[in-house]
């Protein structure tokens, strides 16, 4: 599942990577990334609400085989270059990203013991920097050797095996798939109503919308922020930005083990939202006199907890979902997810389109983590005392 993870995350990412060599071939303005990215992003949403039906039906693991054929398709409809299969091969490899997490879910809800699921949820969210990783070392070298257009080939074939390698599992981790189930399209309406109905996976929706928003909103504009607002040089900014992203494949690791042994998890969340929202603000608080050091210091703070705690917050839905429906709650909160992910990297643009204050942008954005932290913590609060 960390695998599958990894590669969803990698294909998602190849057409940003690959930007500079497709602009420079084709001439499309790099800028039509961000329309790139929300359109992914919205197929992303579609598919991880319309995919509860499918995983009942065909099993997780299934859907996750479909998911990787999906996202190969959708890379090599990007061969082209034309901005018309630019934005088609988008939406297609959204739709076949979306079900990645709840698939995974679904399956590691059935084997993961409740005092261990932080953990096991966590580690198998590393797959999502590690997708960066992998994007940030092989497409480059792919490009090298094949050009781009062939290092989207060389994307889809590592899905298209991901998704063979994965068949032999099948008979055991779709052992509860309910064949007979028909699909309909009441699905969509079940999803969305399994997390609106319970006031728990509502809470914990809200914190996906708000956690993950403010983690692209992050990844968006912290380069440009270095290069463009401090006169950074793209290399040094490139540095920075790793920083995060390597500090966040720990932070899950760290903060899954955490919660599993130490601290209740809503109550860790509840401290990761408030920490990530302090660190946010501290990225607002740089000004060209930094040392290096003190920004490569928020950098790690911001990736130790805004990067950090996917795992707890997944684990945490998947134990509060019904029997079996790990899944499909987990699709229905991925819906808010990504509904994060559009909403607040669009919003920081507008801040900075009508301010020109990247500051402004970090600041305000901080907020929206610490505010759900708060309402974490007294939620948690309410539920001991009626327990008490």
């Amino acid at each position: 599942m960390l695998l599958q993870q990894a590669m969803s995350t990698m294909s998602g990412l190849t057409i940003p990577v690959l930007a500079p060599s497709i602009s420079a071939e084709t001439g499309l303005n790099p800028g039509l990334i961000g329309l790139y990215t929300a359109i992914l992003y919205g197929g992303s949403m579609i598919s991880a609400l319309a995919g509860g039906g499918f995983l009942l039906r065909f099993g997780a693991l299934r859907v996750s085989q479909v998911s990787l054929l999906v996202v190969a398709i959708g890379l090599l409809i990007n061969a082209p270059g034309h901005l018309f299969f630019l934005v088609f091969g988008a939406l297609v490899i959204g739709l076949g990203g979306g079900p990645s997490t709840p698939a995974s879910s679904q399956i590691l809800a059935r084997y993961a013991e409740p005092t261990k699921a932080p953990l096991i949820f966590s580690i198998k969210q590393t797959g999502v920097p590690v997708g960066g990783v992998l994007a940030g070392i092989l497409l480059p070298v792919f490009v090298t050797n094949f050009g781009w257009r062939g290092a989207l080939i060389c994307a889809a074939i590592m899905a298209l095996a991901l998704a063979v390698v994965l068949q032999p599992l099948r008979s055991e981790f779709d052992a509860d798939r309910q064949s007979s189930r028909s699909l309909r399209l009441t699905d969509l309406r079940i999803t969305l109503s399994a997390v609106l109905k319970d006031r728990k996976a509502r809470l914990l929706a809200l914190g996906l919308f708000a956690f993950t928003g403010v983690q692209l909103g992050f990844a968006s504009f912290f380069i440009s922020f270095l290069t463009l607002g401090l006169g950074w040089t793209l290399t040094e900014s490139g540095v920075a930005y790793s920083i995060s992203m390597i500090s966040g494949i720990f932070g899950r690791l760290i903060w899954g083990w955490v919660g599993t042994r130490y601290v209740q998890p809503v109550i860790l969340l509840a401290l990761l939202g408030i920490a990530m929202g302090i660190a946010c603000m501290g990225v607002g608080l740089v000004t060209p006199n930094w040392q290096k050091a003190a920004v490569w210091a928020v950098a790690f703070a911001y990736g130790l907890t805004g990067i950090g705690y996917q795992g707890v917050l997944l684990a945490e839905i998947a134990r509060v979902s019904p029997p079996g429906m790990a899944g499909v709650v987990t699709g229905g909160a991925a819906f808010f997810a990504y509904a994060g992910m559009i909403a607040m990297p669009a919003s920081f643009g507008l801040i900075l389109e009508v301010f020109n204050s990247y500051r402004l942008g970090f600041i305000i954005l901080g907020s929206i983590p610490i505010g759900v932290g708060l309402l974490f913590l007294w939620s948690a609060r309410r539920l001991q005392t009626a327990e008490n």
